[in-house]
């Protein structure tokens, strides 16, 4: 498995994990020796429960991205607390993520934390009245946004309604250019 062997890639700066669709945790002691790691994305992972028991050991880790994790259920509570250079916190699409854990009170140099599309997060960091404020209050920078505006959605399906009526005009104009019956 391709995942046990990232532990060897001491150097790294930058990673980008994505679209594993069977993954449910982690391989132990997985991010143990990327002591230089300064951004990482965990992305697609449906099935993932948790996140890698050793995210504390990236102390000079400053953005990380969690992305489309449905079954993620939380944020390790020690695993936050060690991530001392953490600047940005994206958390998108990560429905079973119901609230944050306190050390993200401990991470002094956060500058930016983005909540979208994980609405029983997004309502506990609402500014001013959720439960989980307190814990973010502290964040120059916060976006929160519980779900896609309406307008949103009726805008994208009037464009794919839009590009699919145009493709078909131009596929009919192509057969037509080319003498075959059109139906």
């Amino acid at each position: 498995m391709v995942l046990n062997s990232i532990s060897n890639l001491n150097s790294l700066t930058s990673l980008s994990i994505r679209d594993d669709k069977e993954t449910d945790c982690f391989p132990k002691e997985f991010l143990r020796n990327l002591t230089l790691l300064e951004s990482l994305s965990i992305c697609d992972f449906p099935e993932l429960k948790v996140l890698p028991e050793d995210l504390a050991s990236l102390v000079t880790l400053k953005s990380l991205k969690i992305i489309g994790c449905q079954k993620l259920e939380s944020l390790p509570e020690e695993g936050l607390r060690g991530l001392e250079s953490l600047q940005s916190l994206f958390i998108l699409f990560c429905f079973k993520i119901a609230s944050l854990p306190a050390s993200i009170q401990s991470l002094t140099k956060l500058q930016r934390l983005n909540i979208q599309f994980c609405n029983e997060l997004a309502r506990r960091c609402e500014k001013g009245k959720g439960e989980d404020w307190y814990k973010i209050a502290h964040i120059p920078q916060v976006s929160v946004i519980k779900e896609l505006p309406c307008s949103w959605i009726m805008t994208a399906a009037a464009s794919i309604e839009v590009a699919a009526a145009s493709y078909a005009l131009l596929v009919g104009r192509f057969w037509a250019v080319y003498g075959f019956e059109v139906i």
